[in-house]
């Protein structure tokens, strides 16, 4: 319904609805979010500019690239669940790993851009980061092909909306970790502080989506101003809580991912992965790359399988089933940034309260013990 004649008073309205609930997330999650503010909105702005290449990719997905007719990743997904055979198969695959490097090449090249422009740092450093998350489009594409071989073996009989979704959340999730690698590599010293800038992100997508959302639900004259307003109420709590759910998530096991070494040491003391050292042992690869690698691979999948649940949900008009899953995933990520407060700074890793210190001042370690 278009409650406002005049364009200009309607974006602003538009835009006070979509950025109120962000203030309020904000509001409510200070305690546990960066404690420099320059990085907090900067990293906010690198978290709006995820949404866009998820959008470019939707407006120019049936435009061919190289070999493909398209790159639409839900067309042979669907050709691949319905004709299930090996060229259907390895047309995803092909289709898979063009969109995911497409999608990371872009936002390097505007990351680069964003972060030489506001002086965060300079071409020398971004290459410095690049060179270590170069791994990341590989984390994503395995488990985009993983999905393919599940569906093409008939492993797990699933709706095609839900295989379908799951891709969805791969791709948003890919995009908005991808922004916090690029904006925070060198800015987190500590799990607690992945899952901070995790969230900021979050927060800096779901924003640009409540824009775009409020807008098109403006223009229709479906719903009355009461129904409106019970939307924006809605879609303020329970999708941007979801988004900053499955971030944060992904952030912690990020995070662990990212201080891999003294965490694996520390845990290999209490012999809680004898499996890795089993590999360790026979392959003679480094354990500690391994539980990175595992830590990655675990984050990732239970992002992007909790994100094609909650869309399915909402979907299939399962809400009563949607509101509780998120209340639940907001818990564990207020749990494990309070329960979870590590530290990893000269490879010691230590339990510790979070205060207002610079992230680029060294830590407070009170007396406590090891973790």
């Amino acid at each position: 319904m278009n409650f406002l004649d005049n364009l200009g008073q309607q974006w602003l309205f538009i835009g006070a609805l979509s950025l109120f609930p962000i203030l309020v997330w904000l509001f409510f999650l200070r305690k546990n979010l960066p404690a420099e503010r320059r990085y907090l909105w900067l990293t906010f702005v690198a978290g709006m500019c995820s949404v866009l290449p998820i959008k470019l990719y939707e407006k120019y997905w049936d435009q061919g690239v190289m070999y493909l007719e398209h790159t639409n990743l839900f067309v042979y997904f669907g050709d691949l669940l319905v004709l299930n055979n090996a060229s259907s198969l390895l047309a995803y695959i092909v289709a898979t790993v063009t969109v995911v490097f497409g999608i990371f090449v872009f936002i390097a090249l505007m990351m680069m851009a964003l972060e030489t422009l506001t002086g965060d740092n300079s071409w020398r450093v971004f290459r410095r980061k690049l060179k270590k998350i170069l791994e990341t489009p590989f984390f994503f594409i395995s488990v985009g092909v993983l999905c393919g071989l599940v569906a093409f073996a008939g492993i797990l009989s699933l709706h095609e909306k839900v295989w379908l979704f799951m891709i969805v959340g791969m791709l948003e999730e890919f995009s908005k970790h991808l922004v916090l690698r690029f904006s925070d590599e060198e800015k987190i010293h500590s799990v607690g502080e992945a899952i901070q800038f995790s969230i900021v992100v979050a927060l800096g997508f779901a924003f640009v989506e409540n824009l775009q959302y409020f807008s098109n639900i403006s223009q229709m004259s479906l719903f009355s101003w009461p129904e409106f307003m019970m939307l924006v109420g809605l879609r303020s709590l329970v999708s941007v809580g979801a988004h900053v759910s499955f971030s944060a998530i992904l952030g912690y096991f990020y995070g662990v991912a990212k201080f891999a070494n003294t965490i694996y040491q520390q845990e290999v003391l209490e012999d809680r992965h004898p499996l890795i050292e089993k590999i360790h042992q026979v392959l003679h690869l480094k354990g500690a790359v391994l539980f990175h690698e595992q830590k990655m691979m675990e984050g990732v999948m239970l992002a992007m399988i909790l994100h094609g649940i909650y869309n399915s949900l909402l979907e299939f008009g399962y809400v009563s089933f949607a509101l509780p899953m998120v209340g639940m995933m907001l818990f564990l990520v207020v749990s494990l940034l309070h329960y979870k407060k590590l530290l990893q700074k000269n490879g010691v890793l230590v339990k510790r309260r979070f205060n207002n210190e610079s992230l680029l001042s060294p830590p407070v370690i009170q007396p406590s013990p090891l973790v």
